[in-house]
């Protein structure tokens, strides 16, 4: 079989990044691609000998790869399960005698349940070895080959349904385009596949052991798309209204998409049609019993939930129990021990017994010596509060004093400060009188020299009338002069002298 590298996304995008050896994801729509998943010519079977969705796949393929039941055992077995968990949802959308068309309808057994119930229903498969086998199984009208190879008239189903087909269209596109071209304008889509959540990495599912896994058949799967995946290809499509329903199983999604708003028929309005006809009325009993199963299986569930809450709860008793065995083990080694050390107590408390006598003859002889010590005590308590008291005065005086030289440090903080301040006035002012000093001295010795030089001018001046005075007392003149002094004093007239 040959195998080519896929390198584009359903949704066109091409730029698709490594998610695991086996599969790409897209970067726009976020589903994952598988590298070798087979090309559309690849799903044709023109021997069912040898072709991949031949014979071999359904008798012993699916068994030794995945461990499911061979197509003859599941004939059986999905016909109480899977094929009327998925008629009940039909059901609910759409009510006999609508049209419908199971694509890859493997064994035919949900075609043919759909017949017991009223509707006109038919199915589609790859290999003619199935058909045949459906055919001879469960008597049903089955197409053999693609859906793209069908002469169909347009608009001529009210429902298409596909169980784990979506995902091995290697054009789901082009396939679904021609299938939404076959339904009415208020025809739906049913799909079960796979559902990747996104935003787990490869690695984290492995680590978790994810049960996504076992779908990443790379081979058969060639798409796997998420919720938002598959919002954007209905969506694409013209089918803009989805419903998301239960799915059967927890690693899958089931939904139904409708061009027009979806309407749900109540559980009364889907048993009056299946009640019409006998084996309408047999569908309607497994339905009843299903729900009652479904019910039970609920239960079931809520009880296992219950038995692994009261299993933990009971596991966590078991080792508290087992922690108090290991606690009273560990006390009983104690009282063991406490028991000998009250053996060697009780021998020790005879000892102490008499020594307790003995100790009593001394307590007797203490207590006379404490009493005189009380005695001496209640006269040095008396003189402890006399100290006390001069404790107290003495204390109160200490403030007071302590008060007074606060004051005293605060004046002499404030003397200093202006001790500070007149010295150096004082330093400005000695400045300032040498200063003085200093002019006071030039100015003596300048008035010094200048009075000497006035006494030096008037000695000199004084010689020269000396000399005058002594040539005139020899001149004729000072003579007269005399005369005359002595005469104006002889007759008694005033003389210059005078």
């Amino acid at each position: 079989m040959t195998q080519t590298f896929r390198d584009i996304c359903w949704c066109g995008n091409t730029e698709l990044s490594e998610f695991s050896p086996d599969y790409l994801a897209c970067s726009k729509c976020g589903t994952l691609v598988s590298k070798t998943g087979l090309r559309s010519e690849q799903l044709r079977v023109q021997d069912d000998n040898h072709d991949f969705y031949g014979k071999e796949y359904w008798l012993s393929y699916q068994t030794e790869h995945y461990g499911f039941p061979d197509i003859r055992q599941r004939a059986r077995q999905d016909l109480p399960e899977r094929c009327l968990h998925w008629l009940r949802t039909l059901m609910a959308y759409k009510l006999p005698p609508a049209k419908v068309l199971e694509l890859g309808c493997a064994h035919g057994g949900f075609v043919a349940m759909m017949g017991w119930a009223g509707f006109d229903a038919m199915g589609l498969e790859l290999s003619p070895w199935v058909v045949e086998f459906a055919q001879q199984t469960f008597n049903i009208p089955i197409l053999s080959g693609p859906i793209e190879d069908q002469q169909l008239g347009s608009e001529l189903f009210d429902a298409i349904v596909l169980y784990d087909v979506l995902e091995h269209l290697p054009d789901p596109v082009a396939t679904m385009s021609h299938g939404a071209s076959l339904l009415k304008e208020d025809g739906i889509f049913i799909v079960q596949m796979p559902n990747y959540e996104e935003g787990k990495t490869y690695s984290e599912m492995v680590a978790q052991n994810d049960h996504f896994l076992h779908q990443m058949k790379s081979i058969e799967h060639i798409h796997l798309l998420s919720r938002r995946g598959v919002s954007q290809f209905f969506k694409n499509l013209g089918f803009e209204f989805l419903q998301f329903e239960q799915e059967l199983f927890d690693y899958d999604m089931f939904f139904v998409a409708s061009r027009q708003p979806l309407v749900r028929y109540t559980d009364e309005q889907i048993s009056y049609y299946l009640l019409k006809s006998p084996s309408g009325r047999m569908v309607q009993a497994l339905l009843d019993k299903s729900s009652e199963f479904n019910q039970l299986q609920f239960q079931y569930k809520n009880t296992q939930i219950e038995y692994q809450t009261s299993e933990t709860r009971r596991a966590e008793l078991l080792k508290i129990i087992e922690q108090q065995d290991q606690e009273i083990a560990s006390l009983q080694s104690q009282v063991n021990a406490t028991v000998t050390d009250l053996q060697q107590t009780k021998s020790q408390l005879t000892e102490a017994h008499s020594d307790l006598q003995h100790t009593q003859s001394q307590l007797t002889q203490a207590h006379s010596d404490l009493q005189h010590t009380q005695s001496q005590l209640n006269q040095s308590n008396s003189e402890v509060q006399d100290t006390q008291s001069q404790l107290v005065n003495a204390y109160s005086e200490i403030q007071h004093t302590q008060s007074q030289l606060t004051q005293v440090h605060s004046d002499l903080q404030h003397t200093q400060s202006q001790l500070t301040q007149i010295h150096s006035h004082l330093q400005h002012t000695q400045s300032q009188l040498a200063q003085s000093q200093e002019k006071i001295q030039d100015f003596q010795q300048n008035q010094l020299q200048q009075i000497q030089n006035q006494l030096n001018e008037a000695e000199a001046k004084l010689k020269v009338i000396n000399v005058e005075i002594a040539a005139m007392k020899t001149s004729k003149f000072w003579k007269m002069r005399s005369l005359w002094f002595k005469f104006k004093g002889f007759v008694g007239l005033p003389t210059d002298n005078e």
